[in-house]
């Protein structure tokens, strides 16, 4: 208790309280710009290109992630910015047209929050830091924007790195909050449904309040799945939308209490396994039986997901009625898909031999061969203003023509390809 007491008082000192700042999550994300804009985010580097001069506008260098290649992270942004974590622990904002930096994170910023949160107090009443937690923070996933806040959760890469649940003001980067996740597998972008807060971590579903505290919601402690939650949570106005490595898909009822199927915490067996009743629906192909591409999609008919063979051969993206879990179409692709994106109404994705396009009934739309790898897609592939393709490839930014065929590199840029690290970009007209 007085180890909670402090944490408490120390926090209350840093919290900062600032309303300037409102964006309903609701409210659909409009960015204005002066020029046809690629933002591409690419091995520690993030960079602003004007595609209508063909030059780089901005670009801002992690040093600690552009010398080791590193960055298995994804970017996120609102009206006039964008927000990039990076894995070793710095995170920034800036300004998507000038580049102007709002706020840079340090490592050893986000950091010096974890001593704060493993603080002890002695016998004689002083504040006693632990020293391991000055570690690195490590972010290894994409930031939620919702209001006035950041939220993301930390990772951790051995055994003296600390995982948190970290909560930024959007307008400064102070610090509001820092408190504790359930595991440090933590890779994919929390979701809000009336103003809670969730993300998976591992085995787990965290719920914290909009000001950061983690809560519980009405199942016996420590109530877990079976398979780890490896998939892109989704959210709506009163499901969550998830799966496990395994290949189940499921929508959970919630509100704003949290589950609105509650029970008795004292029973052991009030919890995800046993009480098939909490879900609305779950889903399991017999044909395609594991997650593969850890993306999903969530339209207003559709939660869409990616799964594979069990011969690990073949790839299919999937729609499932939000309703009641059926499968509304499935894309069936021989070979494995490397990267799928939702723009507009269609989605666009990549092999190691092709890209392609459909449509939100997953009808082919376009496909072709990509038989020069130098001019290969290794980021999303984004659509223009022309309906042409745009992407990022290992010699810069290329541009295929859908009428011609046409493939044409329009802006030189070295990258390499993504692996486990994430090469993301965005278009802006």
């Amino acid at each position: 208790m007085k180890k909670l007491l402090l944490k408490l008082l120390i926090l209350l000192g840093l919290v900062s309280c600032d309303n300037t700042q409102q964006s309903g999550s609701s409210r659909e994300v409009k960015v204005d710009v002066p020029n046809e804009t690629l933002l591409v985010s690419s091995k520690g580097r993030l960079a602003n290109f004007n595609l209508e001069t063909k030059k780089i506008t901005w670009e801002y260098v992690s040093k600690e992630d552009a010398a080791l290649n590193l960055n298995r992270n994804l970017f996120s942004y609102d009206s006039e910015n964008i927000y990039l974590p990076f894995e070793s622990g710095r995170f920034i904002s800036a300004q998507i047209n000038s580049g102007k930096l709002n706020w840079n994170l340090a490592p050893h910023t986000t950091s010096y929050m974890n001593q704060i949160m493993d603080a002890s107090m002695d016998e004689n009443g002083e504040i006693q830091f632990d020293e391991q937690s000055s570690e690195y923070v490590v972010f290894m996933s994409q930031p939620l924007i919702y209001d006035e806040f950041v939220y993301i959760a930390s990772c951790k890469r051995d055994a003296t790195n600390k995982s948190k649940f970290y909560i930024f003001n959007k307008k400064d980067g102070s610090t509001h909050l820092v408190d504790e996740n359930s595991t440090h597998y933590n890779f994919f972008k929390p979701v809000e449904n009336n103003s809670n807060i969730y993300t998976t971590s591992a085995v787990y579903l965290d719920m914290h309040y909009k000001h950061g505290t983690f809560a519980g919601y009405g199942l016996y402690e420590d109530a877990a799945f079976e398979n780890p939650l490896y998939i892109q949570i989704q959210a709506n106005k009163n499901r969550l939308f998830f799966g496990d490595d395994k290949g189940v898909i499921y929508a959970l009822a919630v509100g704003e209490i949290g589950l609105k199927k509650k029970g008795d915490i004292s029973d052991p067996k009030n919890n995800f396994i046993d009480r098939k009743d909490l879900f609305e629906w779950k889903y399991k192909s017999e044909k395609y039986r594991y997650v593969y591409n850890l993306n999903t999609v969530l339209t207003k008919d559709f939660y869409i997901v990616n799964l594979r063979a069990e011969n690990e051969q073949n790839d299919a993206i999937i729609a499932l009625n939000i309703e009641n879990g059926k499968e509304a179409w499935i894309y069936e692709n021989e070979g494995q898909i490397e990267n799928w994106h939702l723009v507009n109404d269609k989605i666009t994705a990549f092999t190691n031999d092709k890209l392609f396009m459909i449509d939100l009934n997953g009808k082919l739309l376009f496909e072709l061969p990509t038989t020069d790898k130098n001019l290969a897609p290794i980021s999303n592939i984004e659509i223009n203003n022309q309906n042409n393709l745009i992407y990022l490839s290992i010699n810069g930014i290329v541009e295929v023509n859908i009428e011609t065929k046409k493939t044409e590199l329009i802006i030189p840029y070295e990258s390499e390809p993504g692996g486990m690290e994430q090469n993301q970009i965005k278009y802006f007209k």
